[in-house]
């Protein structure tokens, strides 16, 4: 099953992403994203992060832009997430190491995920989620 798929749109990078449950999109969300940073095959999950974010209709977008913060402060590169939801929000376990310019090497900068065309959408058990990140 497909988890994931970049699509064509001008100047930024547009996905959409499925799941079976809500936690699956979510989680499928954050690896398709970090997969357009560095190759995701490079990565350890040698260290174990915790994050928490509040939101709700928003919550796929504020949690995308958490990982990129994560990403761009401190420069730790999740390989594996886990996400459970909470009732004001979500936690998140992120398994992942520091970027090391030995091995890694960044493919694309991202600067946010935007509310432009997003939607999540639930049809027959099946989520699906339309998201636009700004490069």
């Amino acid at each position: 099953m497909e988890s994931f798929k970049v699509l064509d749109h001008d100047a930024d990078v547009r996905l959409e992403v499925y799941g079976a449950s809500r936690e699956e999109l979510f989680e499928n969300a954050a690896r398709a994203m970090l997969s357009l940073i560095i190759d995701p095959g490079k990565v350890r999950p040698a260290l174990e992060k915790r994050i928490t974010v509040p939101g709700n209709g928003e919550l796929l977008i504020n949690f995308l832009n958490e990982l990129l913060f994560v990403w761009d402060v401190e420069r730790f590169i999740p390989a594996e997430v886990t996400v459970s939801f909470e009732r004001e929000g979500l936690a998140a376990l992120i398994k992942g190491e520091p970027f090391d310019e030995d091995r890694h090497s960044i493919e694309v900068e991202l600067k946010a995920v935007t509310y432009h065309k997003f939607a999540i959408t639930e049809t027959a058990g099946r989520f699906k989620a339309t998201i636009i990140i700004d490069v």
